[in-house]
């Protein structure tokens, strides 16, 4: 989010936390009560997880900053399992406290190393959300993939197109990747 703010796109207010009380006075912080805990684990799946402190769930819409300090003792310190921790489970050693927002429509978008072409691959689809592996299983088409040839970089017009095949139309085709 930090790499977003500093190419002045709009991010929403978040802190993460390695104790109970910064989640606590992050969400002070924030202000309000529309809060998201995220637990901070290196795996897909978390909003489907559970943890072995009983918790159902590694992402927690708050509709009170109350919440925090007991969510965060169930996520910090504890293992979080899901799809891609496998039996084993990962440790959750932060925490992401951040403000809501609402929104209309969620897309997945990803940045990711393709290992045949040792190069970056841009993935979408209009289909965001927390299951982005089952929309890949049920709907192959609605993933769409762009290379990037590290030599030439991100070509502009082929990063439109693929925000079109997204479901991007008219002005936010250039908000999407910031074109200006």
């Amino acid at each position: 989010m930090n790499l977003l703010k500093e190419a002045k796109i709009p991010v929403p207010r978040g802190f993460v936390c390695k104790t109970v009380q910064e989640a606590t006075d992050a969400a002070k912080k924030i202000g309000g009560n529309d809060l998201v805990i995220k637990a901070q684990v290196l795996a897909g799946g978390r909003g489907k997880g559970h943890f072995d402190s009983g918790l159902k769930g590694g992402v927690k819409v708050v509709h009170s900053a109350n919440e925090i300090p007991d969510l965060a003792s169930k996520m910090l310190g504890y293992k979080l399992f899901s799809k891609q921790t496998g039996p084993q489970g990962r440790i959750c050693d932060s925490v992401f406290v951040v403000e809501r927002k609402y929104v209309r429509r969620e897309y997945y978008f990803a940045i990711l190393l393709d290992r045949s072409t040792q190069g970056p691959v841009l993935v979408g689809s209009q289909f965001g959300g927390m299951d982005i592996e089952t929309v890949a299983a049920e709907n192959p088409d609605a993933i769409h993939k762009l290379s990037v040839d590290v030599d030439k970089g991100l070509d502009v017009e082929d990063a439109k197109t693929l925000a079109q095949n997204i479901g991007f139309s008219g002005d936010a085709i250039d908000d999407v990747f910031y074109f200006s």
